[in-house]
């Protein structure tokens, strides 16, 4: 048996340094930062190398590398100032500094793998200086994907402030910040079909009058818009103003699915502003308002997230159209007279509300900033945190840094003295099932099953962030492998590094690699001179154990021979699996 974390990692662990194939040769190399338009054979910029996607012939002093129907275009650190809008008539991937393994930092260790590289802060901007929008694929109906970017200072009197969407959207590790629009601050979806999908990514300081963030089409005649949202790993914080209606404005048919987020200090109108809108906006029985903008077969799912600190007439506005599942979320501490709100009055009597609720953290007593829900969606599952203060909960919020994967989140307290008051290990049973992963991409680890502490067992924390904590667990299916086969794997993983240090196009790597040398080569000595006849051998760091503590300041303690002392102690032979117990 070992020690092991409560998260564990599950981003790529370099182990052995692996070298992954080189595709930046296929794309569109973009080498100034000037808004030129043709005048300028000499150069490639942004909205040239968009326009030779389009017709895949190299011009304009761009070059293309593929004929293939998606183009992809490869952009600098700095920051590519617009002239007006950008209205791309292919589908295109752009690619922002620090997505190349050769702008990573490789003297450095990632705070949250232990492992190199360390990923930079974002370095390219694309920034509208309030002149337009930036990206408009509504126009040609094109896909959109961005990875490594900062959109900023879009601004449009219409829909979509930083992009109008009319084919899909991709935002990988990116952000948008400070663009406005009437409708869609950030983001607007026209038309069915259209998806959005963003990832670890950050929207701040966005503004419309409906959906500072997102809004979307309700309807392509006769039908409603069909489309697919999901927004997981983000921050979406610091949004709107009192002048706005809504941060999320969802319409039409949405499946959206909102998991592991931080929603915090938005602001919308105190009066009848929503951060979350989810309604038809139909009355019963009247004549001026006959029919609904959502439709009946929508969906949300809002799961793991942390919302807080918004200022809102209501945090989260709903009716009874609808599928809407909401799971370990906390949504409280925010500024206003609701934290959840049904549409058309009083909810508690309300039938068929399309709820299903588990294991949230809501105030459900209180009249102010009370989360008005339908009992007969109720569990005893949701805790309520009424005459609970903030300060029991959450840590205040802490900025972006490498060791919230460069977002701005909340941390949970571990109230040892009163768990009843946390939002740590809620779910002991398994009853419900979590996010796997927390926002800054741990994995919540809480499948596990001891064998020789049954008692102990990891469970969910409620919100976005998991806190790592020491706990026990088991490795199973350990048994004998070959000697001579393992050393051999050793020694072939040490002449590859060692053939990669000659290698001067793999320089950048030469830091890490020289420190895996030292490493591989102590492996391979310890494991010759320590042979044992039918010994077993344990990679604890493969394995994800032992966890990492995380201190007070959230910096995890890595397993080390300074901070760690192993003990092992022979307890029989035998085997043990889920029906057998045959110790001698």
């Amino acid at each position: 048996m070992k020690n092991y974390k409560k998260a564990l990692l599950a981003l790529s662990i370099l182990a052995t340094m692996p070298l992954f194939a080189d595709s930046t040769n296929k794309r569109i190399e973009v080498t100034t930062f000037a808004d030129e338009d043709g005048e300028n054979p000499n150069a490639c910029s942004l909205r040239e190398a968009i326009k030779v996607a389009a017709t895949r012939k190299s011009d304009y002093g761009c070059t293309i590398f593929s004929l293939d129907d998606n183009q992809a275009i490869q952009l600098k650190a700095g920051t590519y100032t617009l002239n007006k809008e950008l209205v791309p008539n292919a589908n295109i991937s752009i690619y922002g500094y620090g997505v190349n393994n050769n702008e990573q930092i490789w003297t450095e260790k990632d705070p949250l793998t232990n492992n190199y590289p360390a990923l930079p802060e974002l370095k390219t901007r694309i920034n509208a200086a309030g002149k337009s929008r930036i990206f408009n694929t509504a126009e040609n109906k094109k896909t959109l994907t961005l990875q490594n970017i900062i959109l900023e200072n879009g601004v449009t009197s219409t829909q979509g402030g930083a992009i109008y969407a009319g084919g899909n959207v991709t935002l990988l590790d990116s952000q948008i910040l400070n663009s406005q629009a009437s409708k869609g601050g950030a983001i607007f979806l026209g038309g069915t079909g259209v998806n959005l999908s963003i990832s670890h990514s950050l929207l701040q300081g966005n503004q419309a009058v409906t959906g500072s963030v997102l809004a979307m089409s309700c309807k392509e005649e006769p039908d409603y818009a069909k489309r697919d949202i999901t927004i997981t790993s983000s921050s979406i914080f610091k949004n709107g103003s009192l002048n706005s209606k809504s941060t999320f404005e969802f319409c039409g048919e949405p499946n959206a699915i909102l998991s592991i987020n931080t929603i915090a200090k938005n602001i919308a109108d105190k009066i009848n502003g929503s951060i979350l809108k989810f309604t038809g906006d139909a009355v019963p029985g009247s004549t001026t308002n006959p029919s609904t903008i959502l439709s009946g077969s929508s969906s949300l799912n809002l799961q793991n997230n942390t919302i807080v600190e918004n200022t809102a007439h209501s945090t989260f506005l709903y009716d009874s159209l609808g599928v809407k599942e909401l799971r370990f979320n906390l949504i409280g501490y925010n500024l206003g007279s609701y934290a959840c709100r049904y549409l058309l009055g009083p909810a508690t009597d309300l039938k068929n509300s399309g709820f299903t609720l588990s294991f949230n953290a809501l105030n459900l007593t209180n009249n102010i900033e009370k989360c008005d829900l339908p009992t007969e969606a109720l569990t005893s599952s949701n805790k309520t945190i009424a005459n609970i203060p903030f300060s029991s909960l959450l840590e205040p919020q802490s900025s972006a840094s490498p060791e919230t994967g460069f977002l701005p989140v909340y941390y949970p307290l571990n109230n040892t003295s009163s768990p009843q008051n946390d939002l740590i290990d809620v779910d002991p049973d398994g009853k419900d099932k979590c996010i796997t992963l927390d926002q800054r991409g741990l994995i919540r680890s809480v499948t596990n099953k001891l064998y020789y502490q049954s008692g102990i067992k990891n469970s969910c924390d409620i919100g976005s962030i998991e806190l790592m904590k020491l706990t026990a667990g088991d490795i199973k299916d350990l048994g004998n492998d070959s000697f001579t086969g393992r050393i051999a794997t050793y020694q072939t993983q040490y002449d590859n590094i060692q053939e990669d240090l000659k290698n001067q196009a793999l320089s950048y790597l030469w830091p890490a690699l020289k420190i895996r040398s030292v490493e591989y080569k102590n492996l391979l000595d310890q494991t010759k001179a320590n042979a044992k006849y039918r010994a077993i051998y344990i990679d604890l760091k493969a394995k994800g154990l032992p966890l990492p503590n995380e201190g007070a300041n959230h910096t995890l303690k890595f397993f080390n021979t300074t901070d760690y002392n192993i003990n092992v102690e022979t307890i029989g032979t035998g085997l043990i699996d889920d029906k057998v117990y045959n110790i001698k």
